[in-house]
């Protein structure tokens, strides 16, 4: 089904130094960023980085990067809302073990230009562009706006870039939320997990979605998971099943850390501000309400809250799932 997207489509000079010094992730991202009129939104986000999916062009190729830490500033005109300029400043490299930061800091990214708005993408004539340089396509890059809190990276054919079990490539509007609590917290003694149940007979994959997002209730609420001070993170495996004849939903199931979830869902049509919107619906138990994902392509689900509206994640994880099994698009 064909939806309206805004793009925005980013293409800047890139000045890299080498890293002598290490830039803690944490300072790049955590800070709300500057605000005011004149500030169009700042956005924040760890994403992944491969050989095969290089989140800015200008990273060398022969370059060992795993992730990337943004901070992106789109500034605008106070009176009038135009375009004016962009900052980011991040770093890209190897993540450090058994932390949120890169190995050494990372190598520091600072890159600043001009952005203007432009109108359609290969997919949809009526698509919102922003474009930054847009006569050198060789430093452009892209984002799906999701919603005025959410973009997400795209690759050079304007699909999405598809994330993995740890990271995906959604960043988050940091100016108009609290700042991250990164107190340290100790989670309660996980539950030993039942054995898995077996795939349901007659059914077949639709597909699996993989992610880490921050402690929403509903995240707590679905994955089981008991609040605990200094929650950072929940991880998530949703398998979805249909039926093997006719394609209809049938069954999902949800593995965690410790903990699993099965039950049925469905498919429903439109939210507020969108009659277009695709969105899967799985049931809890019989006096729980239904969790709801918006499906943007056949690679990534939005978690929504008990609204419907999106949620908008933090500057280490979002509330992205991205499809990591083998039939990925």
């Amino acid at each position: 089904m064909k939806t309206r997207s805004n793009v925005l489509l980013l293409a800047f000079a890139l000045l890299t130094t080498s890293a002598c010094t290490g830039v803690n992730s944490q300072i790049i991202t955590s800070s709300p960023g500057p605000r005011g009129p004149e500030v169009h939104g700042v956005f924040a986000g760890t994403t992944p980085c491969s050989p095969s999916a290089r989140p800015l062009p200008q990273i060398p190729a022969d370059t060992d990067c795993e992730q990337m830490i943004w901070n992106l500033v789109l500034y605008q005109d106070p009176s009038t809302g135009t375009p004016t300029t962009y900052s980011l400043k991040g770093a890209y490299g190897l993540p450090e073990q058994n932390t949120n930061d890169l190995d050494g800091g990372g190598t520091p990214i600072s890159m600043e230009g001009k952005w203007t708005t432009a109108q359609g993408t290969r997919t949809d004539p009526d698509a919102v562009i922003y474009q930054i340089n847009p006569d050198d396509p060789q430093r452009t890059v892209s984002f799906l706006k999701i919603s005025a809190d959410l973009l997400h990276v795209l690759n050079s054919e304007k699909a999405l870039l598809v994330g993995n079990g740890a990271w995906s490539y959604t960043l988050n509007r940091m100016d108009n939320q609290k700042p991250l609590d990164e107190s340290p917290g100790s989670p309660p003694e996980p539950p030993t997990r039942p054995p898995l149940p077996p795939m349901p007979e007659g059914a077949s994959v639709l597909g699996v979605f993989d992610g880490r997002t921050p402690c929403h209730a509903v995240a707590l609420e679905f994955t089981k998971v008991a609040p605990f001070p200094g929650c950072m993170k929940i991880k998530w495996r949703l398998t979805l099943y249909q039926d093997s004849a006719t394609g209809a939903p049938s069954t999902y199931l949800f593995m965690g850390t410790s903990t699993y979830r099965e039950g049925s869902w469905k498919i429903v049509h439109g939210r507020e501000g969108d009659p277009n919107a695709v969105v899967y619906q799985l049931q809890l138990d019989d006096a729980q309400e239904p969790v709801s994902f918006l499906k943007v392509d056949e690679n990534h689900l939005f978690l929504l809250d008990r609204e419907m509206n999106l949620l908008v994640g933090n500057a280490l994880f979002s509330y992205t799932l991205s499809r990591t099994d083998q039939g990925t698009q």
